[in-house]
């Protein structure tokens, strides 16, 4: 397996080989022969490349049939904390991680961002119910936080962090993906680029909107100024976030299986 983020796979045993992303590696292995297989899950067309076509089915069932790969399927990602990463959560108060902006990663859309005026709101009632910490960049919109760690973790700190908490709350991306990945449960927030069906997953609350234009697949530019995303309140993701806190949901967290190639 190649990948820019190697981290992500320690202890794990699926993959025989982590290797860094090279292309000219690759282009020798097509010419000797080998099958190279990169697994993006969504389309595009050239006159839209602000849009991408999402798979009816979720993104993870369109890259294991792009790998290949065929039989039963849980779909749901992994990540494997070591134990010297498992955090101690000895407080007796419920604890919340919050994620406010996509704007700092690496393909930033700005149709996954909500209105950055909610999430003060938001946070401030959280504090009344749970211990709130944010994590994300430093330039992410601050929170009313108990403890702010922008810029200050590591992805598997993150992840150790998440796993921790009682819910994690964020914009569809990839820590609401590592959220999946060490079993937290989740409130994310969807807005109507994408649906929960292809980027989602059965055990978080997923909040998303349904205007006419939804799902538009859009990156950017988006000619409606995101009205999806102003249609979610900060009071509608409070409500799922303690429906999650007075209901916890067992963990390991109930998956979906999909059965290849069978779709």
């Amino acid at each position: 397996m190649m990948t820019a983020r190697p981290e992500i796979f320690s202890g794990n045993e699926d993959a025989s080989a982590i290797l860094p992303l090279d292309d000219f590696f690759a282009a020798g292995l097509r010419r000797l022969g080998g099958r190279v297989i990169k697994p993006y899950y969504a389309g595009g067309n050239p006159k839209e490349p602000n849009r991408d076509i999402l798979p009816r089915h979720h993104i993870i069932v369109e890259m294991c049939r792009l790998a290949g790969i065929t039989g039963e399927i849980q779909v749901r990602p992994y990540l494997n904390l070591l134990p010297k990463e498992n955090l101690i959560h000895a407080s007796r108060r419920k604890r919340i991680v919050i994620h406010t902006s996509t704007r700092s990663a690496k393909s930033p859309f700005e149709t996954k961002d909500w209105v950055q005026a909610a999430w003060r709101p938001l946070s401030t009632a959280l504090k009344r119910h749970a211990e709130v910490i944010q994590i994300g960049a430093h330039s992410d919109p601050a929170c009313e936080a108990d403890e702010d760690r922008r810029g200050k973790t590591s992805i598997r700190e993150a992840a150790s962090l998440i796993s921790s908490a009682d819910v994690f709350i964020g914009l569809e991306g990839f820590l609401s993906h590592l959220a999946r990945a060490v079993d937290c449960p989740a409130v994310v927030i969807l807005g109507g680029r994408a649906t929960a069906e292809s980027v989602g997953y059965p055990c978080n609350e997923n909040i998303g909107a349904a205007p006419a234009c939804a799902p538009c697949g859009l990156r950017q530019g988006c000619p409606h100024d995101v009205e999806c995303m102003k249609m979610i309140k900060p009071e509608t993701v409070l409500a799922a976030a303690l429906r999650i806190l007075e209901s916890p949901p067992e963990r390991p967290l109930r998956s979906h299986r999909v059965k290849l190639p069978e779709l």
